[in-house]
């Protein structure tokens, strides 16, 4: 009878030990695909049109707060498909497989990023603007801890400074990504 329990008791704890393990294997291989600017694989990690969504509604809520009274509350609906017109077309251009990964990349790789979307959006003949911050190095990953049963949570930055939080759900057997929130005012506000 005590064979069984000591089975029985050591299955549980493989068990729980690859679900542990399997979000950080996850997104080490995130990682490394984003490094690798392997499109393939970061599909694979990422849940395209959840991240989309979600970002989406955060963008949405940062708006209504900023506009705060400004706006009749009979206008809300008004305001949400007009930011929904704006919001998806851009969210579906910047959120692709190399954008995901220069965000992950951070550092120089992400201001060149936001040089090169800057230029697309206002042309060739406009000056991107200067880079006031010289940062050096790849985004590292500081932390990650269980935020419930089933989403795991992220933080990316430089020299122990959190400027990324990548959400992570489980979704079937996987881990995929499914948002994104950069951290400058996000963790006063947690």
């Amino acid at each position: 009878m005590k064979k069984w329990l000591w089975i029985t008791l050591l299955a549980l704890m493989v068990v729980a030990a690859g679900y542990v393990a399997l979000p950080r294997y996850t997104v080490a291989k995130l990682e490394e695909a984003a490094r690798a600017e392997d499109i393939e694989a970061l599909q694979q990690y990422v849940d395209f049109p959840a991240l989309r969504d979600n970002l989406k509604v955060r963008v949405q809520r940062h708006l209504v707060e900023s506009m705060g009274d400004s706006v009749p509350p009979e206008f809300g609906e008004l305001l949400t498909a007009g930011t929904n017109l704006f919001i998806g077309p851009l969210l579906r251009q910047l959120v692709t497989p190399r954008g995901i990964s220069d965000l992950l990349r951070g550092g120089k790789n992400l201001q060149a990023f936001e040089r090169e979307l800057y230029r697309e959006s206002m042309g060739d003949t406009v000056n991107p603007p200067p880079d006031d911050v010289e940062q050096s190095g790849d985004w590292q990953l500081q932390a990650w801890r269980f935020t419930g049963l089933n989403q795991v949570s992220a933080d990316y930055g430089e020299n122990g400074e959190v400027a990324l939080r990548l959400i992570m759900e489980r979704q079937g057997l996987h881990w995929r990504l499914v948002d994104i929130a950069l951290l400058n005012d996000e963790m006063e506000k947690q």
